[in-house]
């Protein structure tokens, strides 16, 4: 209850000005600016993250694919798999793209692709055969034992015949796969052989510098988010103490919003943060003990407590700080209707422009009639009208 009554006091804070509740138009624009505001900065984020370059943009998926296969099969250099277009832009990576585009610009090279696929589409139509055939056999053979008639037979060959079909099958099959085999082999083409040199030389190198790029990535987009949003909110902040010491209100709340909702993307960041640099393998037991004793419910629990407490602390901090001002203020209040220094209730006269015991400026102008009033008097004693 205690943490209800403070977000709806937060609430309230977030539509009052200078102690007087906003109208429901006002309210609505203030939310509008506010929600503009987020959009804004987050806008202005996303083009400061998109100047740097993601390390899978870098290090595309056919480079970082070609670095970490040992087996390299022909196969893999097939035109119409279009891989050519997810290399990256590291040097690298485009060094081992042009090699693998002169091996797709190569006919030969397709053209013997082309063969594999038929020959093995014909090698798995001779193993289907010869698998049907192993069948019969043996259901002839059961015959031959049981001595079965050969005009009984539910077959239409003798198992000698089969036996002979079978091993020329097997033969041709076995050269089938020889061929295959053959066609296969890197080595029988320049290019490849030109390509797989190479890899070697800089798979190495591909690895290293992905992994560096992702280690690093997360640090270099935080760092730019807070390098864009921290700005924004020590400019904004000053700006909202500059006009409430002035107190202008309206402009003054504008500015809190801004500065509010720098800090929110800043706390967003820094919770992305600190997740990226925590080691992902105890993440893992952690979410692999809870989810093994199926209490998934309880990891949720656990997540909600922690957002909670941060967002409660936050909530809280804001809170206490605006209660402190608004009581500070109301007890300058005080001390202006018992005839006091606002700043330090010290005794003063009717003819002092400056308090004798802390130097404080006890006059102001009427924001209406000009005319000279003591700051933080509610209404003035030449116009009457309230003092804002």
């Amino acid at each position: 209850m205690h943490m209800l009554k403070r977000l709806k006091d937060f609430k309230n804070s977030f539509f009052t000005i200078n102690q007087t509740e906003l109208t429901p138009f006002s309210k609505l624009l203030m939310t509008l600016f506010f929600f503009t505001t987020l959009w804004l900065i987050a806008a202005g984020i996303g083009s400061s993250v998109h100047q740097s370059t993601p390390p899978d943009q870098k290090f595309g998926y056919t480079c970082t694919y070609f670095a970490n296969t040992k087996h390299l099969k022909i196969t893999d250099f097939e035109k119409k798999r279009h891989l050519h277009k997810t290399f990256g832009t590291a040097q690298t990576c485009q060094k081992l793209k042009t090699a693998y585009q002169n091996i797709l610009n190569d006919i030969h090279i397709q053209s013997e692709i082309e063969q594999i696929r038929l020959l093995e589409q014909k090698k798995a139509r001779l193993q289907r055969q010869i698998s049907q055939l192993e069948k019969e056999y043996s259901t002839m053979l059961l015959e031959k034992i049981g001595n079965q008639p050969q005009d009984k037979s539910i077959l239409h060959a003798n198992a000698d015949n089969a036996l002979k079909k079978l091993s020329a099958l097997r033969t041709q099959g076995a050269a089938l796969q020889q061929r295959i085999v053959q066609k296969k082999d890197l080595m029988n083409y320049p290019k490849l052989q030109t390509f797989v040199k190479l890899l070697d030389r800089l798979s190495d190198s591909v690895k290293r510098q992905y992994a560096k790029e992702r280690k690093f990535y997360r640090l270099r987009m935080s760092a730019q988010v807070f390098a864009f949003v921290i700005p924004i909110w020590l400019l904004f902040y000053a700006l909202y103490r500059y006009l409430h010491q002035r107190r202008k209100y309206i402009f003054a709340q504008l500015s809190f919003y801004v500065a509010s909702a720098a800090a929110l993307y800043g706390l967003v960041e820094l919770i992305h943060l600190i997740y990226s640099i925590i080691p992902r393998v105890f993440l893992a037991k952690i979410i692999a003990f809870f989810t093994s004793h199926n209490m998934i419910i309880v990891l949720n629990i656990l997540g909600i407590f922690l957002f909670l407490g941060i967002f409660g602390l936050i909530i809280h901090k804001v809170q206490k700080n605006h209660e402190k001002n608004r009581a500070k203020k109301d007890t300058r209040i005080l001390n202006v209707k018992r005839g006091s220094c606002y700043n330090c209730a010290a005794p003063r006269k009717d003819t002092d422009e400056f308090c004798a015991f802390c130097g404080a400026d006890l006059k102001t102008e009427c924001p209406s009639c000009k005319a000279k009033i003591y700051r933080y008097t509610l209404f003035c004693t030449s116009c009457g009208k309230k003092v804002e």
